[in-house]
């Protein structure tokens, strides 16, 4: 199978992330002596300067982290909750009966630099400070344009979500003119940054940068406060886990759609032989339907034991086939994977959710507002009805392979509901087709969202997907390198300890050894 990338290949340790300067970011903190944590948390500080629409200091991020020498898998949860003044009776005053997609009212609590900060704390080896000190003199010196961010600031997309937004526009410019090369500043955050890294994330959480945040917000309409932001904490989990052919499968558990992954993958393995991509459409539909039942917070609708026993997948895979509808989605999510010389190993993706999440810019303090309260449902019952202070259900799915105990590959991908999709067709690609980590990620892929329509890469050959139509569904052409069908970074380790890293061509990612 020709491929478009090399097969970037280590021992000392690797970084692939969504952008260049974050793969560099990280993989100069391994060469330094630093830990896979250490690696991933100033990557993703970096990614949130070097693709600013995509995620942020205002945003989410969940985290799988394993401990090599003590073997320990453990779950970040780095997600924000609604803010104590956002209840049903706000919403309906304001005369709505869904949270607006965008726009100040879809606004909750960021999580992800409480999230650095913490895993840093429990995980890694090196200070706050020198892991935000990359993405703070990045913004210092201004981002180059890249071709990503020069088409996205010149296209209609943010034409839109500046129509009218004199803050996003102040920070991110006009739409349209912008040159591959020249630099965009970004002061403010700079600033902010700056502030990070000699005080800390109490600056934002409880400090000076939450107060600034917090007024620029709700001099937008929002209702975030400086108390929201001061009683935020980052979740520590187990994570979830099935097996899939020989191999073990972890995932985040709710409120992200980690089961989703998990469910596909166990309904999967249980189905009768038949065409591939129509096994793999029932095994999705079963699993998403399973993923709406419980995508929820965890403190408020705790997922039960067995949700993911062999007999409750047994059962999945039984009524595997009714199509399901989907929660507005939002395709602009940031990820990384790291494994370190010691077999250490992290899966990380935050996100803003939707581009510029929110549209809700602070001047004072250069952050831009996720928008995942829109996630949630203005009802009575359900796991994602919106209740203050209550977590926001996630459409974030990192994702770590083992076998025979120890990490086969760590792999993460954008791609909101496709997340899981794209990432159990590479586990696939990798576990039953044998294909090499590169072969893997560049695989055409398919996938669905609502409704019979299912969405499919033109490489795909047409007896592979005459089943699909055959059993009523209605193909929808995508052409042959879609980033509707994500962008996975991933690591496959060998049993010696040969590190091989793939990059997505279908957006940036890239792998870079230490």
């Amino acid at each position: 199978m020709f491929v478009h990338r090399p097969i970037v290949m280590a021992r000392g340790g690797m970084v692939v992330a969504g952008h260049h300067l974050a793969a560099e970011t990280g993989a100069a903190v391994l060469r330094q002596g630093g830990n896979a944590m250490d690696a991933a948390v100033a990557a993703a500080a970096t990614l949130a300067v070097a693709i600013p629409f995509m995620n942020g200091l205002g945003g989410d991020c969940f985290v799988l982290w394993h401990d090599a020498r003590t073997r320990e898998t453990v779950a970040v949860n780095g997600s924000g909750a609604a803010p104590l003044a956002a209840d049903l009776a706000h919403y309906r005053k304001a005369g709505l009966s869904a949270i607006p997609g965008h726009g100040p009212l879809s606004i909750s609590t960021p999580g992800a630099v409480h999230a650095w900060a913490d895993c840093l704390k429990r995980y890694g080896t090196i200070d706050f400070a020198r892991a935000l000190a990359p993405a703070r003199d990045l913004a210092k010196a201004g981002l180059p344009v890249d071709r990503v961010l020069r088409d996205y600031l010149n296209g209609e997309a943010y034409a839109a979500r500046a129509a009218g937004n004199r803050a996003l526009v102040t920070l991110y410019g006009v739409p349209g003119g912008r040159k591959l090369g020249e630099c965009l500043d970004l002061t403010a955050l700079a600033v902010t940054l700056d502030t990070l890294v000699a005080k800390g994330p109490c600056a934002l959480y409880g400090g000076e940068i939450g107060r600034a945040l917090a007024a620029d917000v709700q001099a937008s309409g929002g209702v975030l406060a400086l108390d929201d932001l001061a009683r935020h904490d980052t979740l520590i989990q187990a994570p979830l886990c099935v097996s899939y052919r020989g191999v073990e499968v972890y995932a985040s558990p709710p409120n992200t759609q980690g089961i989703a992954l998990l469910a596909t993958l166990g309904a999967l393995a249980r189905l009768p032989d038949g065409p591939p991509l129509l096994r793999f459409m029932r095994a999705k539909l079963a699993a998403f339907a399973l993923r709406d039942r419980h995508l929820g917070d965890p403190s408020h609708a705790p997922l039960p034991g067995d949700a993911l026993s062999p007999a409750s997948l047994d059962e999945l895979a039984r009524g595997a086939g009714a199509a399901n509808a989907t929660r507005p989605v939002g395709g602009d999510t940031s990820t990384l994977v790291v494994v370190d010389r010691w077999g250490n190993a992290v899966s990380w993706v935050q996100s803003l959710f939707d581009h510029f999440g929110s549209g809700v810019a602070s001047p004072a303090t250069g952050i831009v507002m996720q928008n995942r309260l829109s996630m949630c449902a203005l009802a009575e019952t359900g796991p994602a009805r919106l209740v203050p202070g209550k977590r926001t259900p996630h459409t974030l799915c990192p994702a770590l392979v083992f076998e025979r105990g120890r990490v086969r590959a760590a792999i993460a991908t954008p791609g909101d509901h496709g997340q899981p999709q794209s990432l159990a067709q590479v586990v696939v690609h990798l576990v039953d087709g044998g294909l090499d980590v590169q072969e893997a990620v560049e695989a055409p892929r398919i996938r669905h969202d609502e409704g019979l329509t299912v969405m499919h890469e033109s490489r795909i050959e047409a007896a592979a997907l005459r089943p699909l139509a055959e059993a009523g569904f209605t193909l929808r052409d995508v052409g042959p390198w879609s980033r509707l069908m994500g962008g996975v970074c991933a690591i496959v380790r060998d049993d010696d300890g040969l590190l091989m890293g793939g990059a997505d061509p279908r957006r940036s990612p890239y792998a870079v050894s230490a």
